[in-house]
């Protein structure tokens, strides 16, 4: 099979393109269209590598790591590294589905050549019909993205209120259904706050200052368990789209770690969701 070098580059800036643009709609980044095309050429660029004489396993697993982290820190910019990793693996996926597609295509609908050296995969299909595969599959990602999304913003989205040391806080929340964090003692509301969101409201948070309403809550996670930093408060709300919920002396945990889509999490019992 002839693999012309040209058509193989072009082809693939378009389709790395799409393949970038579902990459960003799934860790919710929006880069700019420059770095985009810039990160979606440079993938085209690597494809050429089919040319090359075929390399042994490791050389090519550590080929594709290189250019999922590479492509992703064009695209995205400068990131954490927990999140470079999360988003190189994710457009990983994206690329290893697609490709996989395409050959469950192939075998349903008719063969068409498919050529594999040293990671990269070439199509012998018009290059018309993959860019209207790579658009069909973006569309219907975008679409299916879209309903999930507006669905679970109106089934989980709402606003926690906070009253501690005479001090008011509003945060925006979600309603975690994987959240089972409940005081242990006085069976109160916990609710789990973003730590520099918190002490952006109430101060600096410790339990040397609050000795009289701090106390530790246990927390497991898939990682494993421990204790979280909380504290009393006088009052607080939950407030939702159809009900607001009165919460007595409520207790704010502090989260741990950073926390990404929100700035406090709701357990569902404590609205009756």
């Amino acid at each position: 099979m002839t693999v012309y070098a040209d058509i193989l580059v072009i082809t693939n800036f378009i389709v790395d393109y799409f393949l970038l643009k579902i990459t960003a709609k799934s860790v919710k980044r929006e880069p700019k269209t420059a770095r985009m095309l810039l990160a979606s050429f440079a993938a085209a660029l690597f494809s050429l590598v089919i040319l090359l004489p075929k390399q042994n396993a490791f050389a090519e697993i550590l080929f594709r790591v290189i250019l999922c982290v590479g492509v992703c820190l064009i695209c995205f910019g400068r990131m954490t590294p927990r999140r470079l990793a999360a988003a190189s693996l994710v457009f990983f996926a994206v690329t290893f589905s697609f490709a996989g597609a395409m050959m469950a295509i192939s075998y349903i609908f008719g063969p068409f050549g498919i050529v594999v050296n040293n990671s990269a995969v070439y199509f012998d299909i018009s290059p018309l019909y993959l860019i209207c595969f790579s658009v069909a599959g973006f569309l219907i990602f975008s679409l299916f993205s879209s309903l999930f999304a507006a669905r679970s913003k109106r089934a989980k989205s709402c606003f926690v209120t906070l009253d501690f040391c005479g001090k008011k806080g509003d945060f925006a929340a979600i309603i975690d259904s994987g959240n089972s964090l409940s005081d242990p003692v006085g069976a109160r509301a916990v609710i789990i706050a973003d730590k520099k969101c918190a002490q952006k409201v109430f101060g600096e948070l410790s339990p040397e200052i609050y000795a009289e309403k701090y106390r530790a809550i246990p927390c497991g996670t898939v990682s494993g368990s421990g204790l979280l930093d909380a504290y009393r408060c006088e009052s607080g709300k939950i407030i939702t789209e159809k009900k607001t919920f009165d919460l007595s002396r409520p207790i704010m945990a502090i989260s741990k770690t950073p926390l990404c889509d929100c700035e406090a999490i709701v357990n569902p019992i404590d609205c009756a969701y």
